[in-house]
């Protein structure tokens, strides 16, 4: 699986992860992402995310006004997002560390 499949697959819980740190618009969460050494996230597959997660209530949307430019949308998370987090962090943690163990498994 290629690290942009994995990043497909973990998308809810790297844009909760960023959105801990402060609130930012689509384009900051994609911007943080690859700050931390990820590939770009196509809007196509960000915002979509973003709705997603604005209509579970993980994640609150206003719109700030910008001086160069439109307005546009600002995401910060939630109390129940700050609880998704968690819960994806400690599935993750699950997953990696069986994913871990199996290739850690001696050969037969």
């Amino acid at each position: 699986m290629s690290t942009a499949a994995w990043q497909r697959a973990t998308l809810p819980l790297l844009i909760l992860g960023v959105l801990e740190s402060a609130p930012r618009h689509g384009y900051g969460v994609s911007a943080a992402l690859v700050d931390a050494g990820l590939q770009p996230i196509k809007g196509a597959q960000l915002y979509p995310a973003l709705v997603k997660m604005e209509n579970d209530g993980f994640i609150a949307a206003e719109w700030e006004q910008s001086e160069s430019g439109p307005a546009r949308k600002v995401y910060e998370l939630t109390d129940a997002g700050r609880e998704e987090l968690t819960r994806l962090r400690e599935e993750w943690r699950a997953f990696t560390a069986a994913a871990a163990a199996l290739g850690a498994a001696p050969a037969r």
